[in-house]
């Protein structure tokens, strides 16, 4: 069997509806919005420079995504999980149910390499902490966490790491 394609690139506006129907987000819509519009947003954010969006794709379908935020929008500040300037989040992460094991860790090992280019020299990366294996997944990738915050219905953990 040949060996399986898998190509990173960032989203674009025909990914839109793709990210729901190829099965990358999935579950309940956001509050007050729906996925794609969502997902608009992020596109925009990324137009102006505030955000990556990275997917995965292969001749199946989309695989997987992952964001890199370089500054929040107004409102959302949190200088100590991205600042503009040398802290940037990782958040977003997401994959296809049965897309192939490594779709993850490209994903996140691309965030970083562009994170690097933008001369970030801290990432950061925010998981609910009902979820032990995404957790276990954080510590080992090399992030440290450094941060509890309660949220109405869930916990989050927000860990970090160097890379410099």
């Amino acid at each position: 069997m040949p060996a399986r394609k898998i190509f990173l690139r960032f989203a674009r506006a025909t990914d839109i509806e793709r990210l729901t129907l190829d099965g990358v987000i999935t579950g309940p819509q956001p509050t007050r919005e729906t996925w794609n519009q969502r997902i608009v947003k992020w596109l925009a954010e990324q137009r102006a420079g505030r955000r990556l969006v990275l997917v995965a794709e292969d001749q199946s379908g989309l695989l997987g995504m992952v964001q890199l935020v370089l500054k929040f929008p107004a409102g959302y500040e949190d200088a100590e999980a991205a600042n503009g300037y040398d802290i940037a989040m990782m958040e977003g992460l997401r994959i296809r149910d049965g897309a192939p094991p490594e779709v993850g860790s490209e994903l996140v090992g691309e965030a970083q390499r562009l994170a690097q280019k933008k001369d970030v020299k801290t990432l950061t990366f925010c998981l609910p902490m009902n979820q032990p294996r995404a957790l276990r997944q954080a510590r080992a990738w090399g992030f440290e966490e450094f941060r509890i915050m309660a949220e109405p219905n869930k916990m989050l953990a927000f860990f970090r790491k160097s890379i410099e």
